[in-house]
Parts: structure tokens; C-alpha cells; sequence
């Protein structure tokens, strides 16, 4: 079965954008954080009752996970605190799609840049901001819009998470691909820093000249060599948040593809004997998750995730990451327009085909034929 019958998709999304005024496991972050949640809480005498033998049977066998067509769908937000508003902008924008009875895992990717329409507001922006806006809600809705496939789950995580995830882990291990340098990786408390500079001063500069020149006090320089190596919890979430590398890394879809490595790496590391058997360990882990994710999956919806990884082939995860810049075939459904005066002068992505009814179909052929 398919998610939606695109020909009687109404979802208007248009090009023309409407004009404004101005402007917190085993899914991990979809399938290893839910895994290690469900795990961990064995460990907590107050929900220890709901993992006995009749309790995960009973809610197995009653289907206790939310589904559509055989697939449980997780949308996994990361969010950027780093700024005074109480909700930051979500840069990373990953769903993952759990197949019971295909009992495969897919990962989409999304891009910050993508230019979508907010569903309490009317007005368009990118919809790394549809979180500020509105929410979950308004967030969970656009994805539903943009890939055509409902989001059953939710996990907001805080980017503080990567870090002390993978410190309690003591590193991850993964191979770079490309090697690369950024110079203009922002210094986390130095967003606003003037390096001694009026704020008239700054404008004026920021006329003629990068950032990077006019206050580069707000700036690090980063940089990662290829092959295999074990990564702390710093580096790890310097290697997914970059944006500005060198030798091609400096674009979303190899950002996309990068967190991607992080969260397969972070599920390989949590997910072995050596985490799994040590009782601290787990219990370090369990107190990451709820300190930095917000999330609405139950105690009893953790224990079908837990279920769940006992039957899912974690070695055939496959991904999808939309961009502008690949073929057609492997998720090239976007375009960056030349002439942005219809978006307030903003970089943006939007589909190729006017719509998102060549995304749905994208997804939909990718979840439920490829293998």
C-alpha cells in the first residue's frame, strides 16, 4: 500500500510566497535513542513493571505503536538553542520510516533552506523556522505536506545531546569520506560579538565584505582529515553541524549525508555488548535523552520500539537526502531560483516540479519498492 494518492493531493504550495510583516530509543536519533531508552528503563524501579514478559507481549501483539500501511514514521528535529528565543531554529530535519513488516529502516533528510508554507501563520519561510512559529505541530504538518508519508513520532533533540551522548559512549568511530576545512564555524556564545566594532561599523562592512572578515572574533577554524577515526563529542558535532567546507562539504546535502554517518555511528556504539551490558553506562545514556529531547513517544510506546530492534536488520539502513545538486533518481527534486526577490532576497530551495506531488512519489517508490 501507498501513504497518499498524489493525484488527489490539494496541498497548495506554491511558488509565489504570501507576503509578512517583518519576521526537546531506538530510532535515534530516531531508532538508537528510543532502543536505549527502552533498555535503560529496565533500570528504573518506577516503569520496571511495564517490561515484564506480559506486559511487552500484550502490547506487542495489541500493536501499540501508532502505524500507517505496516511503517511507523519518526520525525527527529535538531534544535539550535543558542539564541534568547525559547524555541531555536531546527537545522537538522530527518525522518525516520521503521517497517514492521519490512522490518527495514529508511532515514530522509531535509534541507533548512527548503521554502514551505506555515500552516498557522499562512506566510511562507524556510522550514528549518517552522519550529519557531509553531511548533511540533505546524512542523509535523509541513513534513507531512512536503514527503506525503503522516509522522507517527516526534523527538526534538538539543544539540547538546550529540555531545554528551557520545562523551558517555567515550567517542564514536566513523569513516570521513572527504577531507575538509572550515573557517567560518561559528564560536558557540560569540553569535552577537562585535570584535570591537559598532554595530553601524559592522553594516557598513558586511556591504563589501565576507562575515568571516568583519567580526571574526564569532568564527573557529575546523577541519577533519579523511579515512577512519574516533570522534569525541565536540569534534562529532563540529563534523555535523559544518557549513561552510571546502572540497564540496559545504552544502546541505553533505551536511545531511554527515549527520547521517554521526547518527548510524552514535546507534553502533550504543547498540553494542559493551553498552548494553554495563548498567552505568545505560543509565548515563537515559539521563541524556531526558534532559535534552522532548518527545511524545510513551513508556509503552518505548517498549514497541524496544521490540522492534530485535527484529529490524540495522545493517540495511537506507537514506534519502533531497537536495538540489544530484540527479533526479537518488533525490535531486529541488532547485535554488536565480532571482530570489520572491522570497525576501533569501536562499531558498523549492521543488523542480512546482509541487511536492514528484517528492511523494519519490518517497513512496523508495519505502515501499526499493530493496
Amino acid at each position: 500500500m501507498k501513504y497518499v494518492d498524489v493525484k488527489n493531493q490539494n496541498v497548495n504550495y506554491s511558488r509565489r510566497p504570501i507576503k509578512k510583516n517583518g519576521r526537546k530509543k531506538t530510532v535515534l536519533v530516531a531508532f538508537t535513542f528510543m532502543a536505549v531508552v527502552a533498555v535503560t528503563a529496565v533500570f528504573s524501579k518506577d516503569i520496571r513493571a511495564l517490561f515484564n514478559p506480559v506486559s511487552i507481549v500484550a502490547n506487542f501483539t495489541g500493536s501499540s505503536l501508532k502505524q500507517s500501511d505496516g511503517r511507523t514514521n519518526i520525525l527527529i528535529l535538531g534544535e539550535d538553542r543558542r539564541t534568547s528565543m525559547e524555541k531555536g531554529l531546527t537545522d537538522t530535519i530527518i525522518v525516520a520510516s521503521i517497517g514492521k513488516i519490512d522490518k527495514d529502516i529508511v532515514l530522509i533528510s531535509l534541507p533548512r533552506d527548503l521554502w514551505v508554507q506555515s500552516p498557522s501563520k499562512g506566510g511562507y519561510e524556510k522550514i528549518n523556522s517552522m519550529y519557531i512559529y509553531g511548533g511540533v505541530e505546524d512542523t509535523s504538518k509541513v513534513i507531512e505536506n512536503v514527503l506525503g508519508i503522516p509522522i507517527h513520532y516526534y523527538a526534538v533533540v538539543d544539540f547538546n545531546l550529540f555531545k554528551e551522548t557520545i562523551s558517555v559512549l567515550n567517542g564514536i568511530e566513523l569513516t570521513v569520506d572527504t577531507a575538509f576545512e572550515d573557517y567560518e564555524y561559528p564560536i558557540e556564545g560569540k553569535e552577537t560579538d562585535r570584535c570591537g566594532k559598532t554595530s553601524e561599523e559592522i553594516d557598513e562592512l558586511l556591504k563589501e565584505q565576507s562575515p568571516l572578515y568583519v567580526v571574526p572574533c564569532r568564527y573557529q577554524h575546523i577541519s577533519f582529515e579523511q579515512g577512519p577515526q574516533n570522534m569525541d563529542g565536540e569534534a562529532a558535532l563540529q563534523y555535523a553541524r559544518s557549513r561552510h567546507g571546502n572540497n564540496g562539504e559545504n552544502t546541505d546535502f553533505a551536511r545531511a549525508k554527515r549527520q547521517q554517518k554521526i547518527i548510524l555511528a552514535v546507534k553502533d556504539k550504543a547498540l553494542s555488548l559493551n553498552t548494553l551490558l554495563n548498567p552505568a553506562k545505560l543509565k548515563d545514556l537515559y539521563d541524556t535523552y531526558a534532559k535534552n529531547v522532548v518527545t511524545n513517544v510513551t513508556l509503552t510506546d518505548a517498549q514497541g520500539f524496544y521490540l522492534l530492534t530485535q527484529e529490524v536488520d540495522f545493517s540495511s539502513v537506507r537514506s534519502i537526502v533531497l537536495d538540489d545538486g544530484s540527479s533526479a533518481d537518488v533525490g535531486g527534486l529541488l532547485y535554488h531560483p536565480n532571482d530570489t526577490s520572491l522570497y525576501g532576497g533569501k536562499y531558498v530551495l523549492i521543488p523542480r516540479a512546482g509541487d511536492f506531488s514528484q517528492i511523494h512519489a519519490y518517497v513512496q517508490k523508495y519505502i515501499f519498492e526499493a530493496r
